[in-house]
């Protein structure tokens, strides 16, 4: 009788855990529904836009011509797509999908890219940094 107790109690345990999971099928079509919205590539030419402003006039265009033509946006929403079904609840995917939907979401989607921009510097400024002051592994010993 004890031993059944135990087991009920250890099955009332993972009930919670059986209730929060989802089927992938649902967070693909959630991930799917919200890449629908977000628009990967509006984000992506809004971001080099963006950083477009940070070159001389004179070499704006050919540097956007070069973005558009070799950076390949069904790359990164393979990446995105695989990384938001492996992460995210559908629960969770909608929720973001619902607020890109608003207009307030809207707007801050459209200041996305500009945000990505002004970040994106400071990150890869520190991120070389940090690798130019990590030791050199031939010198351990």
């Amino acid at each position: 009788m004890k031993m059944r107790l135990l087991w009920l109690c250890a099955l009332l345990a993972a009930a919670p855990a059986w209730a929060v999971e989802d089927a992938e099928a649902d967070r693909v079509a959630a991930a799917k529904r919200y890449l629908e919205i977000a628009q990967m590539g509006k984000l992506l030419d809004d971001a080099q836009v963006e950083m477009a402003k940070m070159l001389q006039p004179e070499e704006r265009e050919e540097f956007l011509a070069h973005m558009r033509k070799t950076v390949r946006v069904e790359v990164l929403e393979k990446a995105a797509m695989d990384s938001m079904v492996r992460v995210f609840t559908a629960e969770e995917l909608n929720a973001l999908a619902d607020f890109y939907s608003t207009p307030v979401g809207k707007s801050a989607m459209g200041k996305f890219g500009l945000y990505m921009a002004d970040v994106m510097p400071a990150v890869q400024e520190e991120i070389v940094r940090a690798m130019q002051m990590m030791p050199d592994p031939r010198n351990r010993r």
